[in-house]
């Protein structure tokens, strides 16, 4: 049986905080959000869904996006022309109706994250792209708050992302990690993949997660018979006493 795990929405609470304040999470809001305005797309009247605030969406939703971005809550501030109030696994949005999603730090707090990557698939057209945020689970600053309190956001349930690549994999996905927040910089494994399991990379703060939802379609085959056809001179046996036969042979 899956497990559910309970939500942590004060853990959430508590890491947007770290996220602004903090100097490591100053630094990695700074990577995040450049990598973000780098990588989403530019394409005109595309709708763009962030499901999750991170009180940083104006460094990366410029006056040209703003038009087209959607931010989903479940609770405001409504800092956007266009806020919907809902949880993460059950978004009030049409099927295959929005071409980007983001999901930046949301998984790691939430009770059911594969529900919350199914909606998400729902909701996205099919190559529509999907990035995800997460914080490294083997990241030192986590091991340096393992004794805090029950409720800190370093005790909640961290993904590793391989193990994200799996779960997306199974959705029809095209992922890869495309970023590794460190507290030095950004790290983009696709430009050299020599970097990708170097240990500054295996004790990084965060990384980011690009996918395309892929539809593959079954195209049926139609057996060529004429062939075959062609080498029968008589009248094909019907099927009983094909079978009355090899009954008989295998006696």
């Amino acid at each position: 049986m899956k497990k559910i795990r309970p939500a942590k929405t004060q853990a959430r609470r508590e890491f947007l905080e770290w996220y602004h304040v903090a100097t490591l999470g100053q630094a990695l809001q700074g990577n995040e959000s450049q990598y973000l305005r780098s990588s989403l797309p530019h394409i005109y009247n595309q709708r763009t869904l962030q499901v999750g605030r991170l009180g940083s969406e104006s460094r990366y939703i410029d006056a040209e996006r703003v038009g087209s971005f959607i931010l989903a809550d479940n609770k405001g501030p409504r800092s956007f022309p266009t806020f919907i109030q809902a949880c993460a696994g059950s978004l009030p949005i049409a099927t295959e109706s929005v071409d980007t999603v983001i999901l930046p730090h949301v998984l790691e707090f939430v009770a059911d994250r594969h529900q919350v990557l199914r909606e998400v698939e729902r909701v996205l057209k099919p190559e529509g792209r999907l990035f995800i945020l997460g914080l490294n689970p083997w990241s030192p600053a986590r091991y340096f708050n393992i004794s805090g309190p029950k409720d800190s956001f370093w005790q909640s349930y961290l993904i590793q992302a391989h193990h994200l690549l799996d779960w997306l994999s199974i959705l029809k996905f095209d992922a890869e990690i495309e970023a590794i927040f460190t507290a030095k910089g950004t790290t983009h494994p696709k430009q050299d993949p020599s970097q990708l399991g170097t240990l500054k990379n295996w004790l990084s703060v965060g990384y980011a997660v690009k996918a395309i939802k892929r539809n593959y379609t079954l195209i049926p085959i139609e057996p060529e018979w004429s062939g075959f056809t062609r080498l029968v001179t008589g009248k094909l046996m019907e099927s009983p006493q094909l079978n009355r036969e090899s009954q008989c042979k295998s006696r």
